[in-house]
């Protein structure tokens, strides 16, 4: 797991059917809080992830 913004963390997970790469995202207790679409790279997905995590966050 990765810190993606305060108390929010994710995993990088690859759609094998899809082809692309996606992040998962958790509070702290792990309840799942979102997830960034599909990407072609994990470096995309993950930068994804960040701007959700950030507009999770400023919610």
């Amino acid at each position: 797991m990765q810190e993606y913004g305060p108390d929010i963390v994710g995993e990088v997970r690859f759609a094998r059917q899809d082809g692309g790469y996606y992040v998962q995202l958790y509070d702290r207790q792990g309840t799942p809080v979102g997830r960034t679409g599909l990407w072609r790279t994990e470096a995309k997905a993950k930068e994804a992830a960040r701007r959700l995590a950030a507009k999770i966050g400023g919610e």
